[in-house]
């Protein structure tokens, strides 16, 4: 089997644009009455759900388990 390294590098892209370590405490800029790093935060998590949604939507599942007891 394929080791798919390119989804762990999305899903660490998806990281390091979402966490706010690189934004500055003083921060002024709002969007919506929230602060601009929210509003990315929650936007790299909608990207990161339909990201996910994809993957299980584009691999078939192995549905036909047997055990062997």
């Amino acid at each position: 089997m394929k080791r798919p390294y390119w989804i762990c590098a999305v899903y660490f892209i998806l990281i390091a644009i979402g966490i706010p370590w690189y934004w500055l405490e003083k921060s002024t800029s709002f969007v919506l009455g929230l602060p601009l790093w929210v509003v990315i935060a929650i936007a790299v998590s909608i990207c990161a759900s339909l990201f996910t949604a994809f993957l299980l939507l584009r691999y078939p599942w192995n549905t036909d388990v047997r055990s062997d007891e």
